[in-house]
């Protein structure tokens, strides 16, 4: 086989980077230098790891590598060779979603620029498209190629050397609650509170799903299947795992649930199950945070969370825990930064601010709803916490 003119029909329909590995060559090399913007962020694109893969890949076969970058690279082995197809990108650049990205993995942001136009330089091209396009050639050199199956490769997989990566056969990939490695993986993300891993998690699970046209693929997600209740069972389990608060995990799974029985579209049901997968996640982290405080701290600050829209006085939180109003004020201040009377207007213009913008209520009902009677003192005190009044805001 021509593999030369098999490599350009590919780059030349799909306008992307292709490349034969060999041994004894310095493709892998030359694809790290050329195409590895950031190692922290991009790990399997390194000359290492691409060897180390591609080693272990199986016949008939597409893996397909996401990153942290949301940067994309196909490879596959096809009559003797080795190939990487790619990078290609499946959405638009989106800056605050990188800027986050940059602060969390501690890089500097100066590169944000030249990130943008790393990014840049790729076709906007999905799964389907490439693969078709590669089946396509194939077919066109050796016309009984047969199909070939789907691996998804986490390019921020913490065990990347894991052979289970490679070597477990799955053809459904987007059958999350059916592949334990990337089950764990996300799971692990919620038990750790790590909002922007569960949320790139879900997005690149989602832009498979929405792109599959395999209808027992789809079903997992349906509105009239069990996915949603599995997906959110194993969600809830590792929040609780991860220290939220039982409470607070009921509180925000019951809420997904009324939703999802609205929902009437797949589009709706994914932004459902994203809201609560990153909620868990960010109560998860909440969790977390208030294990720097002392155990009054964190029974007051958590009381707070739950119980906000109620009459609450510093006399009372005080009696509770057995101390005076004015240690438990002045302790509360010195741990958290806060005033109490602070954090629950906090809390309770929070909730006003989503009532606001996602309910028809007047507000005079949202103002006694999240604990003020007095609607004249909340538009007041909602105010001051966002620098207009409520009817403004909404």
């Amino acid at each position: 086989m021509d593999r030369d003119l098999f490599l350009r029909f590919i780059s030349n329909i799909l306008g992307i980077r292709t490349c034969c590995v060999q041994s004894g060559t310095d493709a892998l090399a030359d694809f790290e230098k050329e195409c590895c913007f950031e190692s922290t962020l991009q790990p399997m694109y390194s000359a290492d790891y691409l060897e180390y893969l591609l080693t272990n890949t199986r016949p008939e076969t597409f893996y397909e590598i996401t990153d942290y970058l949301h940067t994309n690279l196909l490879l596959f082995q096809f009559e003797g060779a080795h190939y990487l197809i790619g990078p290609y990108v499946k959405g638009s650049f989106s800056s605050q979603e990188m800027q986050t990205l940059l602060a969390k993995h501690k890089l500097p942001a100066s590169i944000l620029l030249p990130l943008k136009l790393y990014y840049s330089r790729f076709p906007h091209l999905n799964y389907k498209m490439v693969s078709s396009t590669i089946l396509a050639a194939m077919r066109t050199f050796l016309p009984s190629t047969p199909d070939f199956s789907y691996r998804q490769l986490m390019g921020f997989h913490e065990e990347l050397k894991s052979k289970e990566i490679i070597t477990r056969s799955s053809r459904t990939y987007l059958q999350i609650l059916q592949q334990y490695e990337m089950e764990n993986f996300f799971l692990r993300k919620i038990m750790d509170g790590d909002v922007d891993g569960v949320r790139l998690t879900f997005e690149n699970l989602a832009n498979n799903f929405y792109s599959s046209t395999d209808a027992i693929q789809q079903s997992i997600y349906s509105t009239n299947s069990n996915g949603f209740a599995i997906l959110r069972t194993l969600a809830r389990k590792a929040a609780e795992l991860g220290g939220c608060p039982v409470v607070k995990i009921d509180e925000l799974t019951q809420e997904s649930i009324q939703r999802a029985s609205h929902a009437k579209t797949l589009a709706e049901l994914e932004v459902i199950q994203r809201d609560l997968l990153v909620q868990l996640t960010t109560a998860v982290s909440e969790a977390k945070e208030l294990q720097k405080y002392s155990p009054v701290i964190r029974d007051v600050w958590s009381y707070l969370n739950m119980n906000y829209t109620q009459p609450i006085t510093l006399q009372e939180l005080a009696a509770n825990h057995h101390i005076s109003a004015a240690h438990l004020s002045r302790t509360f201040k010195k741990e958290t930064g806060k005033s109490i009377s602070g954090l629950l207007a906090e809390l309770r213009t929070k909730k006003a601010a989503e009532l606001l913008r996602a309910s028809q209520l007047s507000i005079s009902e949202i103002a006694m709803y999240v604990g003020y009677p007095d609607s004249n003192y909340f538009v007041k005190v909602f105010k001051k916490q966002y620098g207009i009044p409520p009817s403004a805001y909404r």
